[in-house]
């Protein structure tokens, strides 16, 4: 066994490098058990940060350096840059792209696994192909007359108004800007248009989200622009999550691909930020090359929780020069006013100003904001007490008084309770155990038990059920078989379905959920619970994704001192696809 593996299993014991990447790094040292070392350790590497969200690796920023975080084993060090390089080009398990190998390594030093270097390709092709494109020439005066009816002249709404017509003239858009500038409210607008112009028919225009929620908020967005959208156009298809879509069966190839595209000529994917690597390329090869395809989301937000970050990726390639009127950012709030201290705090943690930031926190007269410093496990447990824990009760009551499921979802939704870390003190699954035990007065519940008046949130998808993954329900008793719980959820059509607990896939409590899972949602109040020590899971955009849950106000748990570590540090990723896309947009005649 080489030294490198031994040194892995050392790590992986630790905690300090996942199984799987140990696992591939054995799976490179048996297929050549020649190999450099440092090619064994670069696969390991390579396939921890591919578990961590990263598409490559920036081998520059390893090399000379410690390979894995919070790991001082000399042997897990990372070689100096040139020789590393030479030693994976050198190797039968690296390749340039060019031929399958296990590891791909391109000339600017970027380290991938083979699938994802192939994805990244792949899609920026697809990007390159769908920007270059331009749809048929629209009579101006037609289309002037056609945007005076849909835009005030208010110059709050010129960008919005730009970016309808860009949706007219290109085949791919894409509408990027904070909560409530407008993003959805312009694509309800943008569909009134293409209708007008007659460039997509109804039931050829398709609108899908990420997550169940998300689908279910554009849903509600489209539900409620009766007075813009003609009678056909409400009778269009319901936005679905991307999977649905697709026609997602397990164990299968999915049902739409390239081979055998969408019936579409207008595609709306919002909230963007949270599609991954692999799920945007899939949607992109589905769609018609002569669809228009928009795509919506904050460039600023969290980035999918699988591997890639490709809306920010698109927006960047954009501000370089590359994807000409492909890209539109809204910058006029309509949810806060300049003087708001949520649009303020949110603009302050996006900029990365700390200063500013805690002086919103703390100003008095921001009564929607506060920061509320949690010394010890004692303070949590009487923060919960007092400001958490009665919402839940009142919705546990309304659930066993038996009210109807429409007014459950109501007040599940008034408050949203955040963690930053799933596992840990002040995790996911510390917050909802407390949340428990002080509903059950004092009794520590046992791990997989439910009661009646329990949100929980589905965390696999399962198509034969229609549920997915970030699915939220509430446990009611099952009317029909007393004694007996199930579960009941609001899909995108705002049905209620019910389905037994021994059915549904694996799911756990949700009092309280991470950042990431609430991508796509908002609620009147929200409680973001930060760690009590600094983590490398922390990031601005994490904050940032937070903070702008809330519609109307804010309670951040925490020290000034974790917040502010946060705030300066960002969770860009490093990937090759906004270069790839700038590269291929220089090459197009």
């Amino acid at each position: 066994m080489s030294e490198v593996i031994t040194a892995l299993q050392r790590a992986c014991r630790a905690g300090n490098v996942s199984e799987m990447a140990l696992h591939f790094a054995g799976l490179l040292d048996r297929l050549d058990p020649e190999a450099n070392p440092s090619v064994v350790l670069a696969g390991a590497l390579a396939g921890e940060r591919a578990l961590l969200g990263d598409v490559c690796v920036d081998l520059a920023s390893v090399a000379g350096g410690p390979a894995f975080e919070g790991e001082d084993d000399g042997v897990l060090e990372g070689p100096e840059l040139e020789p590393w390089r030479q030693a994976l080009r050198d190797c039968a398990l690296v390749s340039d792209g060019d031929r399958m190998a296990p590891l791909v390594l391109t000339d600017d030093g970027r380290l991938y696994l083979y699938r994802y270097h192939e994805l990244e390709h792949r899609l920026a092709d697809l990007i390159t192909r769908r920007a270059a494109y331009i749809s048929d020439t629209v009579d101006q005066s037609q289309l002037n007359d056609a945007l005076d009816a849909l835009f005030s002249d208010d110059p709050g709404s010129a960008g919005q108004r730009a970016a309808a017509a860009q949706a007219v003239d290109q085949q791919l858009l894409v509408i990027s800007g904070g909560p409530g500038t407008g993003k959805t409210a312009t694509v309800v607008r943008i569909l009134a248009l293409v209708h007008r112009l007659a460039l997509a028919r109804p039931e050829r225009i398709l609108l899908c989200a990420p997550t169940g929620k998300a689908a279910a908020r554009l849903r509600e967005v489209f539900a409620g622009a009766a007075s813009i959208l003609p009678d056909e156009l409400q009778r269009a298809p319901q936005a679905t999550t991307v999977h649905r879509l697709l026609g997602s069966r397990p164990g299968q190839r999915l049902r739409y691909d390239a081979t055998r595209p969408l019936p579409c000529d207008l595609l709306i994917l919002d909230e963007a930020s949270m599609v991954d690597l692999s799920l945007m390329t899939s949607l992109f090869d589905a769609v018609p090359d002569d669809s228009r395809l928009i795509l919506l989301g904050d460039r600023d937000q969290l980035s999918s929780v699988e591997a890639g970050a490709v809306l920010g990726d698109i927006c960047r390639a954009a501000d370089h020069g590359a994807l000409p009127d492909c890209l539109v950012t809204l910058k006029h709030n309509w949810r806060f006013p300049s003087e708001s201290a949520l649009g303020g705090l949110a603009s302050a943690v996006k900029a990365a100003q700390f200063a500013q930031t805690k002086a919103l926190l703390e100003n008095p007269d921001h009564a929607e904001l506060e920061l509320i410093a949690v010394p010890d496990t004692a303070g949590i447990d009487t923060l919960l007490a007092e400001r958490i824990v009665p919402h839940f009760a009142v919705l546990e009551r309304q659930v066993l008084e038996g009210a109807n499921p429409e007014n459950l979802f109501a007040k599940r939704a008034e408050l949203m309770v955040l963690c930053t870390h799933r596992r840990g003190a002040r995790g996911v699954s510390d917050i909802n155990a407390r949340i428990q035990t002080s509903l059950r007065g004092g009794a520590r519940a046992s791990e997989g038990l439910a009661f009646p008046g329990m949100p929980l949130m589905v965390m696999r998808n399962d198509p034969v059920l229609g549920l997915y993954n970030g699915d939220v329900g509430i446990v009611v008793p099952d009317r029909e078989t007393p004694g007996r719980l199930q579960a009941i959820f609001q899909d995108t059509q705002g049905e209620i379905r019910a389905i037994s607990l021994g059915r549904l896939p694996e799911h756990a409590p949700a009092y309280a959920f991470t950042v990431h899972k609430a991508q796509g949602s908002q609620a009147p109040a929200v409680i973001l619970i930060l760690p009590e020590n600094v983590s490398p899971v922390l990031s601005r955009e994490l904050i940032y994704t937070g903070v702008t849950r809330a519609e109307h106000s804010l309670e951040i748990w925490g020290s000034q001192e974790v917040l502010a570590a946060a705030i300066v540090r960002s969770a860009r990723r490093p990937t090759g696809l906004a270069d790839r896309l700038q590269r291929s947009m220089a090459l197009c005649p």
